[in-house]
């Protein structure tokens, strides 16, 4: 009778289990068959003894080819040379123990392939003498699977890294590695303090104690500024996200973080803009619409000195000048407008769309002979009321304007498509052609010379406050019948990034 180690499935595992039994051969060769991993029995000579059919399906060997030969047999040619070493100081100092802590471990197929494998080492006393049971697991899946997961991290267009329970850094990809301006090797093992600056440490262990609390996928920092710190010591903002994960058996958070310095410059250089052309447009218009109040003042002392018998051709200049006067204010007007549209208004509600139709309508009634169709889908969205209404009103207006008939046909139609609201009017008016279908939304841009009835401000406008609410606006000419449908995508809830899952 003499100490016998069982093994379980696991080579870890099989090192914390002792029973008393008989060592007969037969004995042996009963538990290692039954053991549901490989396994081989070997003695100090480091000759195979017996081998268990698990082991021989995995390594594709009967057990004859197998017994009273040489282990080598079994490794690559890289790991032989000093291997009879190793195995006799093993015999000297036997120990149960898991084999090539931390280093990569392969066996040798009889077909030649090498297959990844780990490898627990039982010593074992018997009335033979001393033998050492050797279990041995093919991880070739688990190895792939590592390596499928690795390959999707390093080749993510975001930085990943994973952070265990204590804030150490288990993972980081290239990118977060190249974000931080750090090598692979710096961040392993390294507190995750050292990407934050220093005004923000103090209490990050507290947060991150609350999130393991109740961990949950989410956005870091909801409606605050984050900040990652270089190593160089510089800071820039970053977004960051958060999930849960699990990792060789261990609670990890997976931290997907972006880099959002040139997103940030284009607000500040689009915030930019917009004011200096707000300004630009303010004082424009008041330094237009002083000459224009002397001219409009000049004209009436003009009709005042004339009498009341003036020849009908100077009548006739006086109101086309009168006319171009009001044209030239709805002009500053509609400037005034385009620069406000570049304004977002993030105050949002639910929106009836048949009750905003009917406003629309009720300030802004149809001509006679016009009818407006509609067919909603969708009945009611988040949204801000102010300029999805305006954008709307101005697309009918637009439809009834430029309709070259006493009689006319708009459909408003509205549908779903993912996170947008999918507006549509249609009106059998003249249509646009194709090759204007860009330019009728550029400023100051109408189809003809001669088109009397728009200034080439009102498209332009409505893009303006569509695109700066996170829409879409395009218009396609309709298809075997008169007239344009305009498309309108609108976000149907408020999106921090208002330009993803737009249609192109």
């Amino acid at each position: 009778m003499s100490d016998l180690q069982l093994p379980p499935s696991s080579p870890d595992t099989a090192l914390n289990r002792q029973d008393v039994l008989p060592t007969t051969p037969d004995v042996l060769h009963y538990l290692v068959e039954a053991v549901p991993a490989g396994a081989l029995l070997i003695d100090e000579n480091g000759l195979i003894q017996f081998s268990n059919k698990e082991l021989q399906n995995t390594l594709q060997y009967s057990a004859d080819e197998l017994y009273n030969q040489g282990l080598e047999m079994l490794l690559p040619e890289r790991f032989r040379h000093g291997h009879s070493a190793l195995m006799s100081t093993f015999f000297a100092s036997p120990v149960k123990r898991s084999m090539g802590n931390g280093r990569a471990l392969y066996a040798l197929r009889k077909d030649g392939a090498e297959i990844p494998i780990e490898v627990g080492l039982n010593p074992l006393t018997t009335e033979q003498g001393k033998l050492v049971l050797a279990t041995v697991v093919d991880i070739t899946a688990q190895v792939q699977a590592n390596q499928m997961f690795r390959q999707i991290v390093d080749s993510a267009p975001y930085g990943l890294m994973l952070i265990n329970s204590q804030g150490i850094i288990e993972l980081a990809n290239p990118l977060i590695c190249s974000t931080f301006g750090y090598s692979e090797q710096d961040l392993l093992s390294a507190s995750m303090d050292i990407l934050l600056p220093e005004r923000y440490r103090k209490h990050h262990d507290q947060l991150r104690a609350k999130y393991a609390q109740a961990p949950s996928m989410r956005v870091m920092g909801p409606g605050r500024d984050l900040t990652g710190l270089h190593k160089d010591g510089t800071e820039f903002p970053v977004e960051v996200g958060l999930s849960p994960f699990i990792w060789n058996g261990q609670d990890m958070v997976l931290v997907a973080l972006s880099d959002i310095t040139p997103r940030k410059k284009m607000e500040l250089d689009l915030r930019q803009i917009n004011t200096d052309l707000e300004e630009f447009t303010y004082v424009a218009s008041h330094d237009l619409r002083s000459p224009l109040r002397g001219i409009s003042d000049l004209l009436e002392w003009v009709r005042e000195d004339l009498g009341e018998d003036p020849a009908p051709s100077l009548l006739n200049n006086m109101e086309r000048m009168t006319v171009r006067v009001h044209r030239m204010e709805k002009l500053i007007d509609n400037l005034l407008k385009y620069a406000r549209a570049g304004r977002s208004q993030n105050e949002t509600s639910l929106i009836n769309l048949d009750e905003l139709l009917d406003n629309i309508l009720e300030l802004h009634p149809l001509p006679n002979g016009f009818t407006l169709e509609r067919r909603l889908e969708l009945s009611a969205i988040h949204a801000a009321k102010v300029p999805l209404e305006t954008a709307l009103r101005n697309l009918i207006t637009n439809a009834i304007q430029h309709h070259d008939q006493e009689q006319g046909r708009i459909l408003i139609s509205c549908c779903s498509e993912n996170s947008l609201c999918h507006l549509s009017v249609t009106d059998d008016g003249p249509g646009i052609a194709e090759q204007a279908h860009e330019r009728i939304f550029k400023l100051f841009q109408t189809l003809s010379r001669c088109d009397k009835r728009g200034t080439g401000i009102g498209l332009a406008v409505t893009r303006r406050l569509v695109e700066t609410h996170g829409g879409k606006i395009a218009v396609e000419a309709n298809q075997h019948q008169r007239g344009s449908t305009f498309h309108l995508w609108w976000p149907r809830f408020v999106r921090r990034d208002l330009n993803d899952n737009i249609p192109p």
